[in-house]
C-alpha cells in the first residue's frame, strides 16, 4: 500500500466529529495572514481543502473544507519555522513548515513527505517567541553532517559539498537559507534543492522546486570550526552493491509513461532506472527507483 493510500485508508476510519466556523472577514484575514508568522506564534494553516488550527494548549485540530473535524492532534514541538504535530491514535506525525509553505505527513515515526501546500498562515497575536535555546548543533551553526553513506560539509562561504563514503566530493551545492534547525542547499546544474533538518535529522530532497521527501537519515552533526578540513567521513556499515534510491521525478501517469521519464531521471542522478516506480502524492508527485 503506498503512503498516500494509508493516509487515505487512515482518514476513512474517522468519524466526523462536528463542524466549526471557519469564516474569517476578508480585513480580519488580510491583518492576520502572513505578517510576521513563524513556528513560535503560528496558530492556523489553511490548504485547498481545509484548515489546521492550534484549538488547546497543545492541541491541534483539522478541519475540512466544510469545516467539519476530521482529526485532532497532540503538539509534540516548535521551532523557529516549523509545529511538529503527532495523532497517537493512528501513529501519524505532521510537519506544519512556514518556511517552505508546506504541511509534511509520515507515519510510523519514519520519513515524512511534502503532502499540503500552505496557502495562508495565522498567528496568535498574544504568543511571543519562545526563548533561545541551549547551545546545540542547529541550523545556525552546523557545518557538517553525517549519513551511512557520506557526508555534506561546509566547504567555504555559503557553498557546501557532498561527499560519498570514500572521502571523494560528489555534489557541490549553493547554501539559499537557513532557520533555527535547517540548512536549505540547491545544486542549479541538477536543479536538485536539499534541507539539512537537524531537528528531525532527515536530509530532505526536491527537484524542480517541487515536494521534498526525506532522502538520508543525519547520524550525526558537528558544528566545530574543524569540520571545514577535508577528513575523511567515517566508515559506514557496509552496504549491498548496486544501491538503489527512490528519486522524485513529478507526476507519472502510467507505465509507458515511466518509460520515458524514468530514464531521464536516472541519467540526470548518474543512475541506471531499475523498471520500479510508483506514486506518493496523488496527481502530483511520483518517484523512480534508481540504481547506483
Amino acid at each position: 500500500m503506498t503512503f498516500l493510500n494509508r493516509a487515505v485508508a487512515m482518514g476513512l476510519t474517522v468519524a466526523a466529529m462536528g463542524s466549526v466556523s471557519l469564516a474569517l472577514s476578508v480585513p480580519a484575514q488580510a491583518q492576520r495572514q502572513q505578517q510576521g508568522v513563524n513556528g513560535y506564534n503560528v496558530s492556523e494553516v489553511r490548504f485547498n481543502g481545509g484548515l489546521f488550527r492550534e484549538t488547546g494548549r497543545g492541541y491541534w485540530t483539522e478541519y475540512g473544507a466544510d469545516g467539519r473535524v476530521k482529526f485532532t492532534f497532540r503538539e509534540s514541538g516548535r521551532d523557529e519555522w516549523s509545529v511538529y504535530l503527532n495523532d497517537p491514535s493512528r501513529n501519524v506525525q505532521l510537519q506544519i513548515d512556514i518556511h517552505r509553505n508546506w504541511i509534511r505527513l509520515g507515519d510510523r515515526g519514519g520519513p515524512k513527505r511534502d503532502f499540503y501546500p500552505i496557502t495562508g498562515a495565522y498567528r496568535n497575536e498574544g504568543r511571543t517567541r519562545s526563548p533561545a535555546p541551549r547551545v546545540v548543533t542547529n541550523g545556525s551553526n552546523v557545518q557538517q553532517v553525517f549519513f551511512a553513506g557520506g557526508s555534506f560539509r561546509k566547504s567555504g562561504p555559503r557553498r557546501w559539498t557532498e561527499y560519498n563514503a570514500q572521502g571523494r566530493a560528489v555534489f557541490d551545492f549553493i547554501e539559499t537559507g537557513r532557520d533555527e534547525w535547517s540548512v536549505y542547499l540547491d545544486d542549479r546544474s541538477r536543479n536538485v534543492q536539499l534541507q539539512l533538518d537537524l531537528y528531525r535529522n532527515w536530509v530532505g530532497y526536491g527537484q524542480n522546486g517541487g515536494a521534498m521527501s526525506d532522502l538520508y537519515q543525519i547520524q550525526s552533526s558537528s558544528r566545530q570550526p574543524g569540520a571545514f578540513s577535508r577528513r575523511p567521513a567515517p566508515r559506514p556499515a557496509p552496504r549491498p552493491a548496486g544501491n538503489t534510491r527512490n528519486v522524485n521525478a513529478g507526476p507519472i501517469w502510467s507505465r509507458e509513461d515511466a518509460k520515458i521519464k524514468c530514464p531521464v531521471v536516472a541519467a540526470s542522478q548518474g543512475g541506471e532506472w531499475t523498471g520500479e516506480w510508483r506514486t506518493t502524492v496523488q496527481g502530483q508527485m511520483s518517484v523512480c527507483e534508481i540504481r547506483f
